[in-house]
């Protein structure tokens, strides 16, 4: 298992949502700061609709969602709906492989969320 933030990703606090839908999932907010020019050179890989992954202890995806632009040009939220509970570790990754995976307990993912930052 690897708990590592590879290239300068870190994380800060925000919040998850219960997903009213069912009983057994919830929706992970959440958000990715690039601290550099994002969407070209070093940091192509972070641009608005790049795939964001929820995965488990075991690197299974249990959600996908997409980077979607917010206030600033380098500054995107995510949203993954019907995340399912039970998991022991959840991870959060975007961007290529080398970004690394911020891993929180279902505790923390539900009520944190995952803010990325990067550079």
């Amino acid at each position: 298992m690897v708990l590592l933030a590879v290239g300068g990703i870190g994380f800060g606090f925000g919040r998850a949502s219960v997903d009213w839908g069912s009983p057994d999932t919830f929706a992970v907010d959440g958000s990715m700061t690039v601290n550099g020019v994002c969407g070209s050179g070093g940091y192509s890989d972070m641009r608005d609709g790049a795939q964001v992954e929820i995965v488990n202890q075991d690197d299974k995806v249990l959600g996908v969602s997409t980077l979607n632009r917010g206030e600033s040009q380098c500054f995107f939220t995510f949203t993954v709906r019907n995340v399912p509970t039970g998991e022991r570790l959840y991870g959060a990754s975007t961007g290529n492989s080398n970004r690394g995976v911020i891993w929180k307990t279902e505790q923390e993912a539900m009520a944190e969320g995952f803010h990325l930052t990067l550079g």
